[in-house]
Formats: C-alpha cells, structure tokens, sequence
C-alpha cells in the first residue's frame, strides 16, 4: 500500500505500541539527530529525558538514538512503555556546519518494527536555520498521533535544548535570544558572554500573524503576499546599516575575526532572518570574492593557498551563487595552467611531423607570427610547434624560424598573445588560448632548462599588495573602460613588455571583455 506523505502541520494516528523514526538526508551534509521527552508544561522533566549523540538513550531506554551511517539515523521509540507523565516526544535535529536549507532529501519516516511504513514527511522549504524540530510523537484522547512539523532555530542545538528546558553550560551557548526560565513567554539576550537586562516577548509565526512582533500581516500591495509592513521597515532599515558595515569589514580583514563574527549576532540581536541577511550580503560579498581572485591572478600565477583562502571565504561568507562557481572555475584553470607551466606538460603523440629520434612532441597548433611595424601589426599565419629541444613555427607560406630553449628566456601570455623574449630573435604568436599555449611552453621550458618543479619565482611584474589595493580602490573595483565588475584583471596601460612599469599610474582594471579588445588594438 503507498504511504500518502504529511504535509507540514498534518498528522497521523499510530496505533503500534513502539515505532522507528527514521532521519535521513542526502549526500554532503552532516546532521545530529536527536530527540526530547516532554511533559505538559512542554520541557523536560530532568537532562535525562535529552537524547542526542552524547546520550543516545533516555534513563528508562524507552528512546534510542542510533546511526543508520553517513545519510541517516534513527530513533527507536516505545510508545507503550513512556511513563505517563511524557505528552510529547519530540523528534528533532541540528548541524554544527552548514544549515538545513541546503540539506538536500531531508525526511522523516516512521514505520513499525517490521518496517512497515505508517507516515512519511518529505520535508521542504526549509529556512536557514541550525537546529530544527521535525515532528513529534503526542498523546491525544489516550492515543498517540505523528505530527509532520519541519520548523526551527537559527541558534543550533544549545538553542533548541533551551527552549524545552535543558541545562545548558553557557560557555558553549551561542549568541541569541532564549526563553526566559521563570517567563517561558518572553525571552532574553545572551552576547556569548552575559545576559542583557531587557525582555521580549516571544511570538509564533503565522499565516497572518508575525512572529517578531505579533502584529497582524497585511498587504503592502494588493498583488503582494501578506507581511508584517512595521517590522518590513525596520528590517530594511537595519539590513541598510548592516550591509555598509558588512562591506567595510570584509575590505579590513575579510570574512574572519571577531568583527565579522559580530554582525552575524548583530542580525540576531535586531531580530532579521538570515535568508534577509544573505540577500543584502550578496552584492559587497560577491565584490569581496572578485576581488580575492583578481589579486589571485595579478602576478599571473595561482597557488593552492590562493584556491584555499578563497574556498574559505566562501564558506565563511554563507552564500550561494552562479557567479561564485564561475570563480572558483577560473581559480581552478588557474592552478592547473600553474602545474602545467611548472612541468606538468602534455605530450603528443599522433602527429604527421617528422621528428627527431629523441625529440618528444608537447604542442602543434594553428598560430599566428605577429610583426609590428609603423603602419600596424602584421600576422603571418602557420602552426606554432614546441618540442623537448626546440620551439618552431612553420608558416603557411613557407616562411618560419626556430628557437632553441637555451636561447629562450621567458615566455608570457599578454593580451591574447604568447610573447617569447630570447636572446636572439623572440616572437610575438596569436593563438586560440593564449594562458595555456603559456603554460604549456613554460613548462617544456622549464624541463629544457632542468628548473621544472623548482618554485615558482615572480617576476618584475608582480604586483605589490599595496599596489593592488591603491588600484582597485581608485578604480571603484570596476572596469574602467565598461565599469563591468565581474572577470576583473589587472592591467599595464603601457604593457611591460614595452617597457611599462608595475605602478599605480600605469595598472588599470579591466575586464577580460576589454582587456581582450584592447590586446586586439595593440
């Protein structure tokens, strides 16, 4: 028989005298279920009736907490042998990183003994909360019914044990508002270090109700959902303070620190969900993100703590978006055009080339050989050829030259081109993908010339920290030429290669769009 799936609020009547509720979740997330035995007044009789990870049983055994594995976890409950005095056993969870929103496959089953099942609670729609309540086994008119809840705290487990009356050492409570023990009604603030002296009163949220003040929602607009307009307001009005003070601290000291721990509880403190915080984070914490990579890839080479440090910040940060993936991918080739250019080069082995017996093949591809003279460049198109002993070009109309690595003493992509210095004649190539022909080439220099796997060392066009900083702030952390803020690269107004110095008044940002246009230009 299909078992229909509850919907939140809806409930069930169990008619078995024990049960198994069973918590299970997708892949990457990490959840503590656990589960509370409460009285009348809706708190515990003692800690004993708290059952989570460090006590996976309540004192009589009627609960048991156990591991299903990495996905899941169950509690065996014996319906039949709770004491009279326990109304409710609520079933609930938490997670010390990350938050229930982004828990995929969340659900809650119960079933029989045998494994039959009696309701299912897919639960969606989930808030950015920490600790949460997924439903609860409660007595009425001497039976016990299974209610689908799928609600929760943003102040994790120290939080939800608190409001049904757990002792909780306050060294480990997080910042946030609690009941108050003597006025369950109204809460307090804890700053992680003392209580304030003032109370609030605690509201539920509801359809038309508003859960932060308890006044009635109503709608700003006829085509509008109902909402609380007093507190919309006030929210707005403290998430308009907040952002500016979010931007400032990233741009001192990044995502990290006790400033940036403070806004976080300077949300909780004024009451603003963290959904609405994510909101007006996003536009300063995306900049913020931008920012990192461009640094990132001002000297031309990525490090693995540069990957790092920015995966952190992410992670810190808290949010979610199409434009981070895009950074962390350019991050990624960045690394690997890194490990490549330091020796990790590609070989080629299907080729119509005639080579020599000891000559191994790493790149052939269609380039390019750009000559500038007074009336402009001009190219010369052919096949650029790089071997263990040589870089050649082959031109389409006969004409090409040849450079032995010894003769070369750096190669570098810029602006769209790969520019080969030597110590006789250099080249100047157009090709498809110009950071990885680079690469490529660097790195077969590198193993010409026995430096491969040495560390990287930068170069006179490494860009100063302070530098950087002086450029990005004067130029807004925008392309000036399209003030697009996105694919952000530093850029030599005279380029090095021509004798432009690394200094404030020659760099400029540019996006890749204008960078790549005005590489076309020169």
């Amino acid at each position: 028989m299909t078992t229909i799936a509850l919907a939140r609020g809806a409930n069930t009547a169990i008619d078995e005298p024990a049960v198994r509720a069973s918590i299970a979740w997708g892949a990457g997330s990490s959840v503590d279920p656990c589960a509370l035995l409460l009285a009348a007044d809706d708190k515990v009789r003692s800690d004993a009736d708290f059952v989570f990870f460090n006590q996976p049983r309540d004192a009589a055994g009627t609960v048991e907490l156990t591991e299903d594995g990495p996905r899941g976890a169950s509690l065996e409950v014996q319906l039949h042998r709770l004491p009279a005095q326990v109304s409710r056993v609520v079933v609930a969870g938490s997670m010390d990183g990350g938050t229930f929103d982004a828990v995929p496959g969340l659900e809650v089953t119960v079933a029989t003994r045998h494994g039959r099942i009696l309701a299912r609670f897919p639960i969606a729609g989930v808030e950015r909360v920490t600790a949460m309540v997924f439903g609860e086994f409660y007595r009425r008119d001497g039976r016990w019914k299974f209610r689908a809840i799928g609600q929760g705290w943003d102040s994790g487990l120290s939080g939800l044990a608190t409001n049904y009356g757990v002792t909780v050492d306050e060294e480990e409570r997080e910042p946030g508002w609690y009941p108050v023990p003597t006025d369950p009604q109204h809460q307090r603030w804890w700053n992680g270090t003392e209580w304030g002296v003032r109370t609030i009163r605690l509201f539920h949220e509801t359809a038309t109700g508003c859960g932060r003040c308890g006044g009635t929602k109503t709608r700003a607009h006829a085509d509008q959902p109902l909402s609380c307009v007093p507190c919309a307001t006030e929210i707005a009005n403290v998430l308009n303070v907040w952002s500016t003070k979010a931007a400032r601290v990233l741009a001192a000291a990044g995502p990290q620190g006790p400033e940036w721990d403070a806004l976080t509880n300077e949300l909780r403190f004024h009451r603003v969900g963290e959904a609405a915080g994510r909101r007006a984070l996003r536009p300063v914490a995306l900049q913020h993100l931008e920012q990192m990579v461009a640094f990132a890839f001002a000297d031309d080479l990525i490090e693995q703590h540069e990957v790092d440090e920015f995966e952190d910040a992410v992670r810190r940060i808290g949010i979610t978006d199409t434009a981070i993936a895009d950074m962390r991918r350019r991050l990624q080739r960045g690394l690997d055009l890194a490990r490549i250019a330091d020796g990790d080069v590609p070989t080629v082995t299907q080729t119509s080339l005639h080579l020599e017996a000891s000559e191994i093949l790493h790149l052939d591809l269609p380039a390019a050989s750009i000559r500038f003279l007074a009336n402009g460049p001009r190219p010369n198109p052919g096949r650029l050829i790089a071997t263990n002993t040589k870089l050649r070009f082959l031109g389409d109309t006969g004409a090409g030259s040849e450079i032995a690595w010894g003769r070369v003493m750096e190669i570098r992509p810029e602006n769209g081109r790969v520019v080969i210095t030597a110590t006789a004649r250099g080249g100047n190539y157009k090709v498809d993908d110009a950071e990885h022909v680079a690469a490529v080439l660097t790195g077969v220099l590198r193993i010409a010339k026995r430096t491969a796997n040495v560390p990287a060392q930068r170069d006179t066009r490494a860009i100063a920290p302070a530098i950087k900083s002086e450029v990005w702030r004067r130029d807004g952390g925008a392309c000036v030429e399209c003030r697009a803020t996105e694919y952000l690269e530093f850029d030599h107004v005279i380029p090095w290669s021509r004798g432009g110095a690394t200094s404030v008044g020659n760099l400029q940002l540019l996006c890749r769009k204008c960078n790549l246009a005005k590489g076309a230009r020169i």
